[in-house]
């Protein structure tokens, strides 16, 4: 999705259904105490969802820093902020994967559902050495069985039409969405310490297939995805079409989306 289109629709149709669950599960492992002038880093702050509620913990000296890559989000995320807290938030248009900022910048990193579940790996190793000794990380992420109900139906169709080449590129793209066990690992691997994967199962109803299919925190998550692993552009309205003909089948009565929310812990070594 483009990133003015998305700044657009991302307030009412994507934050209820993505950061209103992953927010409050994030902040229930939100640490007691602080720094008196501690610095924090969000990763992904799109509209300010979390950003507002960092804020509203941090001690008086305290400082945030929220990255997005979509200047349109950060100024949704701006206007959350109240007045007399702004000078304690500085917003800085990056993407998760390329933070920059000195090494022992941070006593804690957060995000509420990094959109680049193939990439946890390289985001993880990525912010570790931005952390001091004994700094913390509470990220989350979809895992394994996230979108289930979508991409079944889709392997289905990409078998069906006999697209071979797509086939094994979606079997990669699902590989690389985390189960608790590969986080975990990931965490160990980018030298965190004491290292915890919390998961809840939460579920998005739809009244019908189509409506799954035009969601944009389905396209922007999952769907586009998806349908970027066909090459052949005449083929994905016909991908599409099967896919709400599929869905309407199996869920006549509509379809529950499932996601599998994953809260990454961690503290640096």
């Amino acid at each position: 999705m483009e990133a003015h289109k998305l700044a657009k629709v991302y307030e009412q149709e994507v934050v209820p259904g993505w950061e209103e669950r992953f927010a409050p599960f994030l902040l229930e492992a939100f640490p007691e105490s602080l720094p008196p002038k501690c610095q924090l880093l969000e990763l992904g702050c799109t509209t300010g969802r979390l950003t507002r509620e960092i804020v509203r913990r941090l001690p008086p000296q305290g400082r945030l820093i929220a990255v997005d890559d979509n200047y349109q989000l950060i100024e949704q995320a701006r206007q959350k902020i109240a007045e007399p807290d702004r000078k304690r938030v500085f917003f800085k248009k990056e993407a998760p994967r390329e933070v920059s900022f000195a090494a022992g910048t941070f006593d804690g990193v957060l995000g509420a559902g990094l959109e680049e579940a193939g990439r946890l790996g390289e985001i993880l190793k990525r912010v570790s050495p931005l952390l001091r000794p004994d700094g913390f990380l509470l990220l989350g992420t979809v895992l394994q069985g996230s979108f289930q109900e979508l991409l079944d139906i889709f392997r289905e169709i990409l078998e069906k039409e006999d697209l071979v080449p797509a086939q094994l590129a979606f079997d990669q793209f699902c590989r690389a969405i985390p189960d608790r066990a590969a986080a975990l690992r990931m965490l160990t691997e980018a030298e965190f310490i004491s290292p915890r994967v919390r998961t809840r199962e939460v579920g998005i109803p739809f009244p019908s297939g189509l409506a799954l299919l035009q969601s944009p925190l389905v396209r922007h998550y999952c769907l586009e995805g998806c349908l970027a692993l066909i090459k052949d552009r005449s083929w994905r309205e016909g991908v599409l079409a099967g896919m709400v003909r599929s869905l309407d089948t199996y869920f006549p009565g509509g379809v529950e989306l499932t996601l599998q929310l994953g809260r990454l812990e961690a503290t640096r070594g």
